[in-house]
């Protein structure tokens, strides 16, 4: 794709004649791409028909002339694109109506070419696939040409162009958001349109070098966040990992680099011994009448440098840096060969993982384990069939890979679903229809609650169910049945001792689930969600169901006391068991605020100070303000004088400010690396400011962040110091608005 900052490149070039077409560029002349067609359809050949190739001319021939005349900013003819894309697919044996989706993907968004012809000439399934890639809104070619326009040579903009500046960047924001919505309920129906997508993004990542420096910021972020997990998601892990060092590199081309660096080294250090374990192993294996293959993988530099950094640790410390693989022929094979393993070498700790038995949600299967190995070295290794390591490297591909292997047709107007193979997809369609959230919240809660880093944990009728890394028994809850979260009450957890002994225990609904957990939910008709619930809660969805249930409680509490307030005096209605949302003193629901005095956040003591139109400002109990805003209207003899108790539990969670200070090593790009991290995380930084010791290479930062409701400042600040190495400390500023007074 190409047109804006989610999909491909802009198309303007410095190449001769060119007239407009629709917000593209076109020259005059275009070369035929012939080579790169006949690669495409020799690779074609060696598992399709003599029939679906007459398809992929036929495709390749409308993409030709639709496209006829426009170059990419690299200056290739564009066609080339689409042809890249296919042959990535074609790598993986996709089926006749996947390469022709491939090859028109982009013609019925950036040419006049429309779905119905595509229709016509190619099915419904082609045109299913092409429509499920094409972007939400036409507007994107005009918002990608607005990024790629050199900024204004004055520095002063006014008010109006700032505004019209801010109002683009909510568009393109809205507009990418309602595409990856659209690819990922496309996904559910048609796995071919989110391999085609991978493919697209792929392709344009390998060929990024000549956008402008935005625009491969843009792209690269969007891939580690979106595109990246979501291929992990599907199995493709030799995609996902291109995906993710390419995108590394655009985004910190240092750090790149001294991650290859590293590694390249750790390669020549351990290559020898790597090579002696491999002979070693394959050996011994064969003595036992096992036929296995053995080799050694290293780890990529995303993944080594992010581990290293996650770890505090140089990239040399990674105890999985080098891994063993060992292939076999069945099954049981690979329990003999664990067997041979642990009797040739010493077990480290409880590092054994059955993916084989229990396979990973996007259907891993392995076992792992570590030894103390030769030299006194440890050694992880990777045990399973070759037709296992197939699907770990290509995921769901493998199921058109190994028909092919097999000579036989895929019937491409019936594929197989992908809920079939992985069934966390059907928690994309399930979930959009519950929630009924806009674009940018539904893209947000899949990233927060299905691409993010997962721990395994188990039923107790031992059914694998990922959950992210961080989420309660309450998140767990609600991932079951809204009614089991609503009722919650804590759970009985199975876990392993330190001594290898399974023990069960109880824990309250804000225990961290632990890998390897069961879990069993218990409930009460009794318990109802209250608002301390929504920090507890680290899932976006078990977030948006809390809220909606206090939002039907509030309801019936209003209606209770509409009806009470009717009744006599001797009425009394009953108390809820759960904290009721806060009130005006005038008896109606407070409209809350958080002073900007001193700046509360969730866990401060605070109280209330009552305002005009039931509106109720929340300060810290320190607060200066406060105790003059209630000592003025004491002396004055105004209403509202004292401070109302109020708990957290009892505020529907709100934005907040937070102030941090940040002390580190001082150099270029520090600020950038905060400003990029807090991004990351979907922060707005409302304020910054640095002063610099010049002499000692010290900084100091301050960094204001608006924290969205539900989520808490201690885990932003963890990841900032995890995310950005040269800080040394950070801590949040509680000093405003409770300065220590000076004397008078």
């Amino acid at each position: 794709m190409r047109a804006t900052a989610l999909d491909g490149q802009s198309d303007k070039t410095p190449q001769a004649a060119k007239k407009p077409t629709g917000g593209r560029v076109q020259t005059m002349t275009d070369t035929p791409p012939t080579e790169s067609l006949r690669a495409l359809l020799d690779l074609c050949a060696r598992y399709m028909s003599p029939a679906d190739l007459d398809v992929l001319r036929a495709a390749y021939t409308v993409a030709d002339t639709a496209h006829a005349g426009v170059r990419r900013v690299s200056g290739e003819p564009y066609i080339e694109h689409p042809i890249a894309v296919a042959t990535i697919l074609a790598e993986l044996a996709i089926d006749v109506s996947g390469i022709a989706a491939a090859l028109l993907h982009d013609t019925v968004e950036d040419t006049s070419l429309t779905l119905d012809a595509v229709k016509a000439q190619f099915g419904p399934v082609v045109a299913r696939i092409v429509d499920g890639v094409t972007k939400f809104s036409a507007e994107a070619a005009e918002l990608a040409a607005d990024d790629s326009r050199p900024p204004r040579p004055h520095h002063h903009h006014t008010r109006d162009e700032m505004e019209d500046a801010r109002l683009k960047r909510e568009r393109k924001a809205r507009q990418q958001s309602e595409t990856v919505r659209k690819l990922l309920l496309a996904m559910s129906q048609e796995p071919r349109v989110v391999l085609v997508k991978i493919a697209d993004r792929l392709h344009n990542l390998r060929t990024m070098e000549a956008m402008s420096p935005r625009q491969r910021e843009n792209k690269a972020r969007e891939t580690l966040d979106i595109y990246a997990p979501l291929a992990g998601r599907i199995g493709l892990y030799l995609i996902k990992s291109e995906l993710e060092d390419r995108a590394f590199y655009f985004l910190d081309q240092e750090a790149y680099t001294r991650a290859e660096a590293r590694l390249a080294d750790e390669a020549m250090k351990r290559g020898s011994w790597a090579r002696r374990m491999c002979e070693r192993t394959e050996k011994e294996l064969a003595t036992q009448g096992i036929r296995a293959c053995v080799n050694w993988r290293l780890k990529h530099p995303y993944r080594s440098h992010r581990e290293a950094e996650d770890n505090g640790m140089d990239i040399g410390g990674l105890h999985d840096l080098i891994a063993f693989r060992v292939l076999v022929n069945s099954k049981d094979d690979c329990y003999q060969a664990l067997r041979v393993i642990h009797s040739l070498w010493l077990p480290y700790g409880d590092r054994i993982r059955d993916y084989i038995a229990n396979p990973k949600i996007n259907g891993y299967q392995s076992f792992h384990t570590a030894v103390f190995a030769l030299d006194g070295r440890m050694a992880q290794f990777h045990i399973r069939t070759h037709r296992m390591h197939r699907a770990a490297q290509h995921g769901i591909a493998t199921y058109w890979l190994e028909r092919a292997a097999r000579g036989e047709r895929v019937d491409e107007k019936a594929p197989i679903r992908v809920e079939q193979v992985l069934g966390w997809v059907t928690q994309l369609a399930t979930w959009h229809e519950e929630l009924g959230l806009s674009a940018e919240a539904y893209v947000a809660t899949i990233q927060g609650d299905l691409l993010e880093e997962q721990v395994v944990v188990f039923t107790p009728k031992g059914e694998a169910r990922e959950m992210p890394e961080g989420s309660t028994v309450l998140d767990f809850a609600y991932r079951i049945h809204t009614d089991i979260g609503d009722h919650a009450t804590g759970a009985q957890i199975r876990t392993n001792s330190n001594q290898g002994i399974l023990v069960t225990h109880h824990v309250p609904v804000d225990y961290v689930l632990q890998r390897g957990d069961i879990v069993r939910i218990m409930t009460s008709p009794e318990t109802h969600p209250n608002p301390n619930w929504l920090t507890i809660a680290q899932t976006r969805y078990a977030q948006e169901r809390i809220s909606r249930a206090l939002r039907l409680l509030r309801r019936s509490a209003d209606i209770t006391a509409d009806r009470t307030r009717h009744t006599n005096d001797q009425t009394v209605p009953l108390e809820p068991d759960y904290p009721l949302p806060l009130r005006h003193p005038s008896g109606k629901l407070a409209r809350v605020e958080l002073a900007r005095c001193c700046y509360p956040c969730p866990g401060d003591a605070i109280v209330g100070v009552a305002k005009a139109r039931n509106a109720v400002a929340i300060h810290r109990t320190c607060c200066h303000t406060l105790k003059r805003t209630l000592e003025k209207r004491a002396r004055a003899g105004l209403a509202y004088a004292e401070a109302i108790p109020v708990a957290w539990q009892e505020i529907q969670p709100l934005t907040y400010r937070v102030h941090l200070l940040i002390g580190g090593e001082d150099h270029a790009g520090l600020m950038y690396e905060l400003s990029a991290c807090a991004a990351r995380m979907g922060l707005n930084v409302s304020g910054t400011k640095a002063d610099a010791n010049q002499s000692r290479y010290k900084a100091a930062v301050t960094l204001t962040l608006d924290i969205p409701p539900g989520m808490r400042h201690e885990p932003v600040m963890h990841r900032l110091q995890r995310a950005v190495p040269s800080i040394t400390s950070i801590r949040r500023d509680t000093s405003k608005g409770c300065e220590p007074e000076l004397p008078l």
